[in-house]
């Protein structure tokens, strides 16, 4: 396996990082002492801490997508695709909580993850079976229904994956 650049160290240390720390007391110095790069090699890669979170969102989001796409274009019923949505969450967690705490701060940000949620939830309403209406919304409440309970039990006591996957097959059972 081929060593990590410095980016992909960067993104790593930041993603934990903000996930400690918040994104507003995270530094650019701390993100470089945390990654074991100098302080110039973040500047090299990004121009600010705000690229630094874009790269990373952009990077994770991608990731989703791609899962999506992937699992639509096999036939995955309604609650496979969930259940793959819960399976990146759980390993992103880190992620997922940066995603809902941090992805409003401003019209920029919004304006990122209006379009990423486009372009993920798009095919998801189109797949969601008729005769439902507004299908668009039902896609972003599958999105919703599937983020918010992950995190949740996530940073409860004992966290249980098997939890997740049974609020899905309620969840998919609405729309059979």
């Amino acid at each position: 396996m081929s060593k990590p650049n410095s980016r992909d160290l960067i993104l790593k240390a930041a993603l934990q990082e903000f996930a400690e720390k918040g994104y507003d007391r995270t530094t650019v110095d701390s993100i470089a002492q945390s990654s074991h790069v100098a302080k110039g090699s973040v500047y090299y890669h990004f121009s600010s801490k705000e690229a630094i979170w874009t790269a990373l969102f952009e990077s994770k989001t991608q990731r989703l997508l791609e899962i999506t796409i992937q699992s639509l274009n096999d036939h995955n019923t309604l609650p496979q695709l969930l259940c793959h949505w819960i399976d990146f969450f759980w390993e992103e967690q880190d992620f997922l909580g940066l995603f809902l705490s941090e992805a409003w701060r401003d019209r920029e940000r919004e304006k990122l993850v209006g379009e990423f949620l486009n372009q993920l939830l798009q095919p998801v309403a189109a797949y969601i079976p008729e005769p439902h209406r507004h299908n668009e919304s039902l896609a972003y409440a599958l999105f919703g229904s599937v983020a918010v309970p992950t995190l949740h039990i996530l940073k409860s006591e004992h966290p249980k994956k098997s939890s997740l996957y049974q609020i899905a097959q309620v969840i998919a059972a609405q729309f059979a």
